[in-house]
């Protein structure tokens, strides 16, 4: 996946963003939204990108 993709476009947050939120110690979907703001504009990216987070934690 491109690190550039923008994958919440409220917020406009890339997937390197999600990145760099778990290599700051994000452990948990919760957590990223924290660092990031991920998928607290209108809600829609939320299911996607919970599942993101898991693959990226290896869940």
């Amino acid at each position: 996946m491109d690190d550039d993709k923008v994958i919440c476009g409220c917020k406009n947050i890339k997937v390197k963003d999600i990145k760099n939120a778990i290599a700051n110690g994000a452990k948990s979907f919760e957590e990223v939204q924290e660092k990031t703001e991920v998928g607290t504009g209108c809600g829609h990216c939320v299911e996607n990108n919970k599942a993101l987070v898991d693959e990226l934690l290896g869940k």
